[in-house]
C-alpha cells in the first residue's frame, strides 16, 4: 500500500513540473480589435438613427442630444472617440518604435515619426485645427458656394502626413505593411475625398440621405484607417504571457 502512495505522489509531482516548464503563451488582439471596430460602427449608426427615428426637439435640428451624437459636429462623443483612437495608435507606434530600438532594428525611427504625426492628427481632431485653414484657402481662391476652403492648403498638409506615414509603411513587411498602407490610404482618402464629396453635394443643394451617408462614410472611414494603422503596430509586436509576467518584443 505504501509503495502505491509513493508512485501516485511521483506522478502528481511530475505533472506539476510539466506545467511549470510550459513556455510563454502568445497574447492575441482579436477581441480588442472587434470591440474597437464595433464601437466605431455603433457611433456612426447612432448619429444617423437617433435623429431619424426619434422625433424630439433634443434629437433633431440643433437639439443637444443630436449635437452630442452627430459625427460631423465638433467637441462631442464621436470626436472624443476618434481623438482617443488617434492617441492610442500614436502611443502604440511610439512603444513599437522603442521596442524596435531596443532590438536594434533600423526601422525604429520611422515608427517614432509616425507616432509624432498621429499625435499631431489627434490634436487636430480635438481642436479642429484644419478648420482654421479656411482663411488661407480664401486667400488662394474664391468660389460662390464652396464651403470647404481648408481643402486647398489641406492638400499640401495631407501630402506631408502621407509622406510621414508611408515612410514607415515602405520599411515594413507582410501584414504590418499592408495594414499601414491601407490605413494611410483610408484615413487620408476619407478625410480629403469625403470632405470634397459632401462639399460638392452641398454646393448643388443636396442635403438628403446621400449627403448624410457621405458625411458618415467620411468619419467611419477615418476611424477604420486609424484602426488599420493600430493593427500594423499589433502585427509588429509579439506579446507573450508566462505566469504573472508579460513580455514585449519587436517581431
Amino acid at each position: 500500500m505504501a509503495h502505491g502512495v509513493v508512485e501516485y505522489n511521483q506522478v502528481e509531482y511530475n505533472q506539476v513540473e510539466v506545467g511549470l516548464d510550459q513556455g510563454p503563451t502568445q497574447v492575441g488582439w482579436r477581441v480588442v480589435a472587434w470591440v474597437l471596430l464595433g464601437v466605431s460602427v455603433v457611433l456612426s449608426l447612432l448619429s444617423m438613427a437617433v435623429p431619424a427615428l426619434v422625433d424630439h426637439p433634443l434629437t433633431t435640428g440643433n437639439g443637444e442630444i443630436q449635437r452630442f451624437l452627430a459625427v460631423y459636429e465638433e467637441g462631442n462623443l464621436p470626436t472624443w472617440w476618434s481623438t482617443g483612437l488617434l492617441v492610442v495608435t500614436a502611443v502604440a507606434h511610439a512603444i513599437t518604435g522603442f521596442l524596435a530600438r531596443v532590438g536594434g532594428e533600423r526601422v525604429a525611427w520611422a515608427w517614432l515619426v509616425s507616432a509624432g504625426m498621429l499625435g499631431l492628427l489627434s490634436l487636430d481632431d480635438h481642436a479642429a485645427l484644419h478648420e482654421r485653414l479656411e482663411r488661407v484657402g480664401r486667400q488662394v481662391a474664391t468660389f460662390e458656394t464652396f464651403p470647404a476652403y481648408w481643402l486647398i492648403p489641406g492638400v499640401l498638409v495631407g501630402a506631408v502626413v502621407a509622406a510621414a506615414l508611408l515612410l514607415l509603411a515602405v520599411r515594413l513587411q507582410g501584414k504590418a505593411r499592408l495594414c499601414m498602407i491601407a490605413g494611410c490610404a483610408l484615413l487620408l482618402g476619407s478625410a480629403m475625398g469625403g470632405e470634397l464629396a459632401h462639399s460638392l453635394l452641398y454646393t448643388i443643394g443636396e442635403s438628403g440621405p446621400v449627403y448624410v451617408l457621405t458625411l458618415h462614410a467620411e468619419e467611419l472611414g477615418e476611424n477604420l484607417g486609424v484602426l488599420l494603422m493600430l493593427a500594423a503596430a499589433a502585427h509588429s509586436v509579439s506579446v507573450t504571457r508566462a505566469g504573472g509576467a508579460v513580455g514585449l518584443r519587436y517581431s
